[in-house]
């Protein structure tokens, strides 16, 4: 590959969109599950952390719990436990376009649901 200035402009507008992306998804999500590693700013770098362990000692619904669900919703599970125990590393591509990223984060928004029921005994 050769690199010269309109490849140098490619990989830091990919950069960009991957950090944007993911800053999006922390931000739609944070209502539902807590976010780690965010700066001082709040915001995340390519991508999010989200904490599952909460959920897992009121509930007993666990990252694995969460990721297996991602697949009946379509999605390819994401990485578990890395670099936190019981957290979900969720790291979108400059490829994802936004209605992409609203389909993660209204699955993730259903998951909470989910487990929302399972805590008040109706699952």
């Amino acid at each position: 590959m050769c690199f010269n200035s309109e490849t140098g402009e490619a990989f830091s507008r990919a950069t960009e969109v991957a950090i944007l992306s993911a800053n999006y998804i922390a931000a739609r999500l944070a209502p539902h599950y807590p976010v780690l590693y965010t700066g001082t700013s709040g915001f995340v770098a390519h991508e999010c952390i989200i904490d599952i362990r909460g959920i897992q000692h009121d509930v007993g619904v666990t990252n694995e719990d969460v990721a297996k669900r991602l697949i009946d919703y379509g999605f390819h599970a994401p990485t578990v436990s890395f670099p936190v125990p019981g957290t979900i590393m969720v790291e979108p591509t400059e490829s994802e376009d936004l209605a992409e990223l609203e389909r993660f984060c209204e699955a993730m928004e259903s998951i909470a649901d989910e487990a929302a029921l399972v805590a008040d005994g109706h699952w």
